[in-house]
């Protein structure tokens, strides 16, 4: 229709342009049938500068003389509509209104129109503009718009109105980039400004949607050139830097710095948060809107989340995997943040670093212990775990002792009992019937046996190590001795001096700690037993070299001997004896070479020295750093000789029963199936030891006199000093009722 409209203006009378309004999606169509029908094509652009408006008087003059030529004389004036829409609605008026009116004379004008379908309705009020003067093809739909880009923001963009008039008559449609200094204020068509990089990266890529606190001027505009390089893809540039696969691998490599590329991730992160598997790392990104603050933020949003919230347990396992690998420096900034609420802050730590293992034992030592350690630090927890003796008639002393011991060494505090009982024990001498350790050594297998001295190792660490030989799969066997007085590593020296088996070794990490300044840790500056941390973490070396060594079949046998113990509790006591004398204390004032007369209860004489078996110190001798050895209290006294051997893992340990019987007058007993013959076997329940009787050789009877209440008890069995499972005891009164404590009663 549109056509034939135009052919029949081109045969009439009428001596005034006509107006053809079209719509995006016709107009190259039109504009070259227009061409077939002979229409010379006149364009705006040619009537402008670089980047200036179009001289319009210059276009009326060609329109006014078009009929001069007769060659010359049908013309389609393309261009015009985009650029009234770009002035704004008053210069379309005022420009259309002339046109509605201009005499031609004989020649014939087309105005090839879009977006401007409005203001042409608008001329309709005149009844002289009627259909032999213009028409409109469909509804002339134009989705033209601008987005005006200084070259400073990097996207590519037209230079000037003259190269956008061109564009435009050549028939773009959509959104077209324009450089340009001239005013578009009064547009009819939309126009976007934009003014820095960030916007440019909204602009080129469609759905992106962070906030520009996310980053620097800097930074945006270094991703907007990668956008623009990679037809404004986001995945384009991530994959191009490494961040196409898994997000949350590599984590620290990744965020630590401040370069693009750290940057990047950031981005990466925030803009894929909805894709990724870690709930913490998720959490974070939602409340982190600046990239120097996600490291941080990292590390310490756990704070605010209370340790009942219902999404706790899942953030801190989930935060654990991510900070695994930050350096001790950060950890320590976290650490120190994480104080602001004490109850909450111990539940908040890991065992990952050395510098969040003493936090934890300070936690401990001022609150007391949660349940929750055992997850938390599960090292302190086996440490405090009650180790039962297995020597002889001195082990439910010796048991009760360094359960005790442990936990005022934890809790950093001295009871009153446990006091009156070191003062008795002082006196007694109960640790003479123990054998020594080179009694105990010289009845060893020394074939093919590595020999590793671990300075300062006292008895007290026996529960953890039975834990780390647990969870390495090694069979242990411990012998308890008694170190020479006094116990200092001079006189205590001559089993490694002496010995005659394979390869010997000597640590001195754990004395150190104990004793020197170079250990790092010092009771005047931090009275809290925070140095237990690095004990254990010595320990836990020295066990793992025996698995490897073993594992290895260099050796057959790993045996871990001690020279003497120390007392944690003999430097809170901080007592110094006030006898006179012209001796002077020795190791720390434990011990002083003999003098006479003297009248001292509490003190050993042995080797040329008095020896103190409490915990008071003789005049003379700085005072130790966090621990102290030298005297004869039990601790000091008491060593371990440790054989680790490569285990046999098929051993297999059931209950033959499922349920047992209690009696609230006898308690029970129950049969343990062993899938081979095994000696010494016992059962370890509630801190107490019980032996069990071989009936054949595989099953075994163990009789539990204090069982008499019905209920669930966890225990473990032993072959000699190996762990070798664990079992759940359910116990049940004569009615068969599990729940039922007082049973029998009734």
């Amino acid at each position: 229709m549109s056509i034939k409209a135009v052919k029949k203006y081109l045969s009439s009378n009428v001596k005034l342009p006509y107006f053809l309004i079209v719509g995006d999606r016709q107009y190259k169509d039109i504009k070259n049938k227009l061409s077939e029908l002979g229409l010379a094509s006149v364009k705006v652009s040619d009537y402008c500068g670089d980047d200036k408006f179009p001289d319009i008087d210059g276009l009326f003059e060609r329109l006014k003389t078009a009929d001069v030529n007769a060659g010359d004389n049908k013309l389609v004036v393309i261009g015009l509509g985009e650029y009234l829409a770009l002035r704004g609605n008053t210069e379309a008026a005022s420009v259309f209104s002339q046109l509605k009116d201009l005499n031609i004379g004989g020649a014939k004008v087309v105005l090839l129109l879009r977006g401007v379908a409005t203001q042409i309705n608008s001329l309709q009020v005149d009844p002289r503009f009627d259909s032999r003067r213009f028409s409109i093809i469909d509804k002339a739909d134009c989705d033209l718009s601008f987005t005006l880009a200084p070259p400073s923001v990097g996207l590519p963009a037209l230079t000037g109105i003259k190269a956008l008039l061109i564009t435009l008559e050549n028939g773009i449609s959509g959104n077209v980039v324009v450089n340009t200094t001239v005013n578009l204020d009064n547009a009819l068509l939309t126009v976007h400004k934009i003014t820095d990089a960030y916007d440019g990266i909204k602009f080129i890529s469609l759905g992106f949607n962070l906030p520009r606190s996310c980053g620097s001027d800097v930074q945006w505009a270094k991703l907007l050139t990668e956008l623009v390089q990679n037809k404004g893809s986001l995945d384009a540039a991530f994959e191009k830097n490494g961040f196409g696969g898994t997000l949350e691998a590599d984590f620290y490599v990744r965020v630590a710095g401040l370069e693009y590329r750290n940057w990047l991730y950031f981005i990466a992160l925030k803009s894929k948060s909805d894709t990724l598997s870690n709930g913490y790392l998720r959490f974070v990104l939602d409340n982190t809107n600046r990239f120097e603050d996600f490291k941080t933020n990292v590390l310490n949003a756990i704070i605010e989340v209370p340790h009942i919230d219902k999404r706790f347990r899942m953030f801190y396992a989930e935060r654990k995997l991510l900070v695994e690998k930050f350096p001790e420096s950060d950890i320590a900034d976290f650490v120190v943040n994480n104080r602001k609420n004490i109850a909450e802050s111990v539940y908040k730590l890991t065992d990952g670093t050395k510098t969040e293992r003493e936090e934890v034992i300070a936690w401990v030592s001022q609150n007391g212990v949660i349940p929750q350690i055992a997850d938390i630090y599960p090292a302190l927890t086996a440490y405090l775990k009650k180790y039962v003796f297995n020597c002889g008639d001195l082990s439910n002393l010796l048991t009760e002792y360094f359960d005790a011991y442990k936990r005022q060494k934890v809790s950093n505090t001295l009871e009153t009992d446990f006091m009156e009982k070191v003062e008795k024990l002082a006196k007694s001498r109960e640790y003479n019937r123990l054998p020594t350790r080179n009694e105990i050594i010289d009845g060893l297998n020394k074939d093919d046996t590595y020999l590793y001295w671990l300075d300062a190792l006292g008895v007290e660490y026996l529960a953890f190590i039975l834990e780390l030989v647990r969870i390495r799969g090694l069979s242990i066997s411990i012998n308890i001795a008694r170190a020479e007085l006094p116990t200092i590593t001079s006189i205590n020296r001559d089993f490694y001096d002496t010995w005659q088996g394979g390869r010997k070794e000597k640590s001195d990490k754990l004395d150190d700690t104990k004793h020197n300044d170079k250990g790092g840790y010092n009771f005047e500056n931090n009275v809290l037993p925070i140095h237990l941390a690095k004990e254990l973490e010595i320990i836990s070396g020295v066990i793992d070299k025996a698995a490897t060594e073993l594992a290895l079949r260099h050796y057959k046998r790993f045996l871990i001997v001690s020279d003497h113990g120390a007392s944690r509790l003999a430097v809170l006591r901080r007592k110094e004896e006030q006898y006179e004398t012209d001796t002077k204390g020795e190791h720390s004032g434990r011990c002083c070479k003999l003098f006479e007369p003297y009248d001292l209860p509490f003190a050993a004489e042995e080797n040329g020295y008095l020896v103190l078996a409490d915990y008071g110190r003789f005049k003379g001798s700085r005072a130790a750093n966090v621990e102290v050895h030298g005297g004869a209290s039990l601790e000091e006294v008491v060593v371990p000789i440790i054989e680790l051997t490569l285990k046999d893992s098929n051993i297999i340990v059931e209950m033959v029963e499922k349920f047992v019987t209690v009696d609230f007058r006898t308690g029970t007993e129950m049969t343990l199936f062993f899938n081979s013959p095994l000696k010494n076997v016992s059962v370890v329940l509630n801190g107490e030891r019980y032996s069990a009787s071989p009936l054949d050789g595989n099953h075994y009877k163990v009789a539990l006199p204090d069982t008499k209440r019905a209920g669930n008890y966890p225990a473990d069995v032993y072959a000699g000093d190996d762990l070798i499972g664990k079992i759940l005891i359910k116990a049940q009164g004569k009615s068969g009722k599990v729940n039922d404590a007082f049973d029998d009663l009734f």
